[in-house]
């Protein structure tokens, strides 16, 4: 393999140039979030009719871009982990709902997979985001759950109050 050059930094710095543009940080925002949302969360931002599905189509196929640089030898892997561990982060948190959403988006994803599947540091990095994921994943439903709880809990208060008039 080629040793990283200055044409991998100057694409590095691009990159992260491109992703500070207000509509690409926004698409970014949705989709990092979007995951610890669950399924039907996903399965909706992917409804074209969905009002986040530019953005997720935006944000994922930004990342899809960069994991292909790599793949064709235009971009060095040791300069993506470096660089663009959010294209990592946004793979590991979809891993879990890749082959549902395959069954309609076969490609979806398929560059980010072969970089990592290709590359023993950036799949270690990977496992790594996964396990970490998990963690979140369990604070998240938790957090979901407290709201939850919280909302009932109000709700059953204002039943009770318009009980006593």
């Amino acid at each position: 393999m080629r040793e990283p050059s200055f044409d991998d930094a100057n694409l590095a710095l691009k990159l992260y140039e491109l992703r500070r543009e207000r509509g690409l940080r926004g698409a970014r925002r949705f989709v990092g979030d979007l995951p610890f949302e669950g399924w039907e969360a996903i399965e909706a931002a992917m409804q074209y009719e969905h009002s986040h599905n530019a953005q997720f189509r935006q944000a994922t196929s930004y990342w899809e871009l960069c994991a292909s640089f790599v793949n064709r030898g235009i971009f060095h892997p040791d300069v993506y982990l470096d660089s663009c561990g959010e294209g990592m982060f946004v793979y590991a948190a979809f891993k879990p709902w890749l082959a549902k959403i395959r069954e309609t988006n076969p490609r979806f994803m398929n560059q980010t997979e072969r970089v990592v599947n290709d590359n023993p540091n950036l799949r270690e990095r990977c496992e790594l985001l996964e396990k970490q994921m998990t963690v979140w994943r369990a604070e998240a439903a938790a957090e979901a759950a407290k709201k939850a709880e919280k909302k009932a809990g109000k709700k059953s208060g204002k039943k009770k109050s318009k009980k006593k008039k």
